[in-house]
């Protein structure tokens, strides 16, 4: 009898750390299949400072849970591999994922080899990928009704959701969203209490130094400043001299009339990843230009692509 016992207390001992690492990604799963499907539900999540997150994105879920089990990060390590290659399906693959592991755990705790199966899996994949292929179809163009179909269901069934996807998706140009490395998702922008539509143009996530200014800017320059919107700058030890004084009253003046350069020009807004001087933002505000000052790279290289506009260092403004 007390072999017998030995025996099963080796084989529970053998299998634990199997069986833990199943319930840690089954945990996982539990906290994003509700959000399956286009009749999922939101999900709630709420931070340590007390703030409210509700969505029903899979990955974002999983991002904001404080996961410090191996297999739990191996299963959020899913997640993000999908949306970065894919841009969605996050909660499917993530589903997907936790299915074959608790099934793979079941065979292995009745005693089938592990190489068995995961060799079992590879092979079920397979054929489920052949099925799949069989039955799908590639979308022929923006005007396929099989699109405006996944637009639905992926807008939850609300009609103006969709017609809001195909829309954009019409004004990105069938070109664009076949290009490789580009997701359709990145243009979506989701923003507290503003109305849906679709906008022609970039958001960039800055507000002007200006904000008095409400007036509507078209057919405007813009200049793309890689640089500070400020006089070359003197050094305190030349400052205290009578020639470094006559120095930074030279630079303040060539500065004025660079301002007054870019005015002539027709400039209409200037995006500057660094500060702004104080005389400059008058300036600016007195007539008219919309000035962004401390823009992130990205913000800058978008708005450089969508206007055609060539950043420059501050030393070109006397050109």
């Amino acid at each position: 009898m007390s072999g017998i016992k030995t025996g099963h207390s080796e084989g529970e001992e053998r299998y634990s750390t199997l069986v833990n690492n199943a319930a840690a990604v089954r945990a996982i799963c539990s906290a994003v299949e509700g959000t399956l499907g286009p009749k999922g539900l939101d999900t709630m999540l709420v931070g340590g400072q007390g703030d409210v997150i509700i969505t029903n994105d899979g990955v974002t879920i999983l991002e904001k849970m404080d996961v410090s089990h191996p297999a739990a990060r191996l299963m959020i390590q899913v997640a993000r591999s999908q949306q970065r290659q894919i841009g969605d399906g996050t909660t499917t693959a993530t589903v997907l994922a936790g299915a074959l592991v608790q099934e793979g755990v079941a065979q292995v705790t009745r005693g089938v080899p592990v190489a068995k199966v995961v060799s079992g899996m590879l092979q079920g994949i397979e054929l489920a990928v052949e099925s799949l292929e069989r039955r799908s179809r590639a979308i022929t163009g923006l005007n396929d009704d099989a699109l405006k179909r996944i637009a639905i269901t992926a807008g939850r069934e609300q009609t103006d959701i969709a017609r809001l996807i195909v829309q954009a998706a019409e004004a990105v140009g069938e070109a664009k969203l076949r290009e490789d490395g580009y997701r359709f998702a990145d243009s979506v922008i989701a923003h507290e209490e503003a109305s849906s539509e679709v906008w022609t143009g970039i958001l960039l996530n800055q507000k002007p130094m200006n904000l008095h200014l409400d007036q509507e800017r078209r057919d405007a320059r813009i200049l793309v400043l890689h640089d500070a919107l400020e006089p070359e700058a003197v050094s305190e030890e030349s400052l205290v001299t009578e020639a470094g004084f006559q120095r930074y009253m030279q630079l303040r003046e060539l500065f004025r009339s660079n301002l007054a350069s870019l005015l002539e020009l027709g400039v209409g807004l200037i995006a500057s990843d660094r500060g702004v001087d104080p005389e400059a933002e008058q300036f600016c505000s007195d007539h008219g230009i919309i000035v962004l000052q401390r823009l992130s790279r990205r913000d800058l290289q978008h708005l450089s692509e969508h206007t055609g506009a060539r950043p420059v260092r501050r030393t070109a403004l006397r050109k």
